[in-house]
């Protein structure tokens, strides 16, 4: 346990986790003059050790494994090994992805997206990004990707790379009076006043054992979507802040990934040549169902990606290795474990021919691979396991669910962006629903929803402020904030979020609280 005696931190700010929604508020606020605390468990770097303290619980759906699918360190998971060599995908969430929708009860967010515009152009700019033509979501001039048929139903778009990784934020506070960074201070209790209506104190342990009390004025909790829900589940002694009406954790999503099909092409057609690459340096090109579409046909968003890849990927030898590999780092464990190693024994052949194709001109095929969203479903959660910490707190557990809707809506874009393809002379998409093992359909690291935004408190944990309903002082960073999830990865649109959560703070911190 840890040591009795506790250091004491007197603070207007305290913001709990360094990862690029917790920077993006500390770094816009830092020239206010108000004092800052970062609690931050991770050290400056990935540390074996500190990323144990992120093992979970997981049932449901297959889910990459909770430790190694977020980062403890400054900066946060764009520390992630994966994102540090390859960049990270830069989009802004589409209009279609801020409305409600009839029948669907749980849709909408509280503001529309030429609310957030003004903060998604600072994010670019904080990014280093091109600039975005934020009317159609893709960069402007000569980075718009070219389609790669002419149908009214389907639009090109564009993700940018983008290599920011916050890490020289940490050098940047040193030289800030007014940030304090409290690098492996790990957050073990949020505690509320005798009223329960703000919180009181912060308490965290250190790497050495020792306690630190923080006494801040007000408190924003960014430690991504499942620990965010972890901390509020646990607070106040294990009472719990903020979930009166059993929300806390719920709702929690990921972006569906999958293949979906294979190209044919037609006519003079050929792998190289049809793909739809932008000019712009740094981005990849996709495209997507048009909103009118989707408004119509109630459909839910995804993007499509055509991806050159040996021939043999779609033989069940290869698709049945890839599922193992990727079986390694998922649970719960996948079934039908013996009909894929026999799979892989039987078809050989493919396999080596995949090794083959890597290296040499073989013969090629289109993947057409989708990243879609998930429609918001309170059973898809993350709660408390049975396990406990060494600091005796639950561990997360994580139960992913998906609906049929999900995979039905996805189903729906690909019949329509094959019928565009055919109608264009294009090529016909071979379609792999029926055949797609359960662990190629994956998330992508994008954990979602857990405190999610609704001006009702019964229907969500957050305001429109991205404050907690029944605490005066407890704000939400991050991902867990959003009420549905759109098909662009988030870390974009968290920034965009953290800065107009910023310009929020500003005017609490500079009016007393």
């Amino acid at each position: 346990m840890p040591n009795s005696h506790a250091a004491e931190i007197v603070t207007d700010l305290c913001i709990i986790g360094a990862g690029p929604a917790g920077i993006s508020v500390a770094r816009t606020l830092a020239g206010t003059g108000a004092r800052i605390c970062i609690l931050e468990s991770g050290g400056p770097n990935i540390e074996r050790r500190v990323q144990r303290l992120s093992r979970g619980e997981t049932d449901g759906y297959p889910l990459h494994l909770l430790h190694r699918s977020r980062v403890r360190a400054f900066g946060g998971t764009l520390r992630h090994p994966r994102v540090l060599h390859g960049g990270w995908l830069a989009r802004p969430l589409d209009p279609i992805d801020f409305e409600s929708r009839p029948g669907r009860p749980d849709f909408g967010w509280p503001f529309d997206r030429d609310h957030l515009l003004p903060y998604y152009v600072q994010a670019q700019r904080d990014c280093g990004l091109a600039p975005y033509d934020l009317v159609d979501g893709d960069p402007l001039s000569d980075g718009r990707p070219a389609p790669p048929v002419q149908d009214d139903e389907i639009v090109p778009t564009l993700f940018q790379v983008c290599s920011a990784d916050f890490r020289d934020e940490l050098q940047a506070f040193a030289r800030t009076a007014n940030v304090r960074v409290e690098l492996h201070t790990r957050v073990a209790d949020i505690t509320a006043d005798p009223s329960g209506r703000r919180v009181a104190s912060v308490t965290a342990v250190r790497a050495d054992r020792s306690r630190v009390v923080v006494r801040p004025r007000v408190v924003v909790l960014a430690t991504g979507g499942i620990e965010n829900a972890r901390l509020l589940l646990t607070a106040d002694g294990g009472k719990g802040i903020g979930n009166e009406h059993d929300l806390v954790g719920r709702y929690f999503a990921e972006r569906l990934s999958l293949p979906v099909g294979q190209v044919v092409l037609s006519g003079s057609h050929t792998v190289d040549d049809a793909g739809f690459f932008p000019s712009l340096h740094d981005a990849t090109g996709a495209v997507r169902i048009a909103e009118s579409v989707q408004r119509d046909k109630d459909l839910l968003n995804c993007t499509f990606s055509l991806v050159p890849r040996p021939a043999a990927v779609s033989t069940p030898a290869v698709r049945s290795l890839t599922t193992l590999r990727k079986a390694v780092g998922r649970r719960p464990r996948i079934d039908g474990f013996g009909t894929h190693v026999r799979n892989v024994v039987t078809g050989l052949p493919d396999v080596a021919e995949l090794a083959l194709g890597k290296v040499m001109a073989r013969p090629r095929t289109l993947m057409l691979r989708a990243m879609g969203e998930q429609a918001p479903n309170s059973l898809s959660r993350v709660s408390l396991g049975s396990r406990r910490d060494d600091l005796g707190i639950p561990v997360a557990r994580v139960t992913w669910r998906r609906s049929t809707d999900d995979v039905e809506s996805l189903r729906s874009s690909v019949d329509i962006l094959a019928a565009a393809f055919r109608a264009d002379g294009f090529g016909y998409v071979e379609t792999l629903f029926d055949d797609v093992p359960a662990t190629l359909v994956e998330g992508n690291h994008h954990h979602m929803g857990t405190t999610r935004m609704n001006v009702d408190p019964r229907k969500g944990v957050l305001d429109a402020d991205s404050r907690v309903h029944s605490v005066e002082n407890l704000y939400v960073a991050g991902a867990s904030v959003f009420p549905t999830y759109g098909a662009s990865n988030p870390t974009f649109t968290i920034i965009a979020l953290a800065l107009r959560l910023a310009d929020h703070l500003r005017g609490v911190l500079g009016s007393g609280g």
